[in-house]
Order: C-alpha cells, then structure tokens, then sequence
C-alpha cells in the first residue's frame, strides 16, 4: 500500500480512539496517535475488546492472541503499524 493508504488507516484509527474510547471530553483535544493509551488509561479490557471488533468488523483485520501485547497497543500509530503488518500477510 502507498504511504497516503498508511496515513488513511493511521486517521481511521485515531478518529475511532478519539471518538468512541477515550469517554472524556478534556482529554480528547489532548490526544494524538503517539498517546501511550495504556498509560493513559484509555485503554482497559472493555475498550481493547472494543477496539478488537472494530478492527474485525470494519477492517477485516482478525487480531492473534500472540499479537495482544503493550508492544503492539501502546498507542494508535504502534495499533496503526500492527494492522498494516496483519493486512501484508498472505491469507
């Protein structure tokens, strides 16, 4: 994929964080795709539930257990990288 396709999913990505997990208005404009989320707290067991059936249901992208790691989901640009990886695999 061109980089502008990379920078799409980075945005897409972002903007689903932003917008249906981080649940509080004064964080939202203080966030960018480098935020450490599980830091944060943005991210708990719920929203990373979430966040998977996201990935799954409008991505296509099927997350492995031995992918769920801090390494992976420190932030939405590291989320960003792994569904880019995910996405070049062969089925």
């Amino acid at each position: 994929m061109p980089d502008s396709d990379r920078t799409t999913l980075l945005n897409q990505l972002f903007a689903y964080v932003r917008d249906e997990l981080v649940g509080d208005a004064d964080l939202t404009p203080k966030i960018t795709p480098q935020t450490p989320l599980l830091e944060w707290g943005i991210l708990d067991s719920m929203r990373t539930a979430r966040l998977l059936a996201h990935l799954r249901d409008h991505l296509d992208v099927r997350v492995p257990p031995t992918h769920l790691t801090g390494h992976h989901f420190k932030d939405v640009a590291s989320i960003a990288d792994l569904v880019w990886s995910l996405r070049s695999q062969p089925a």
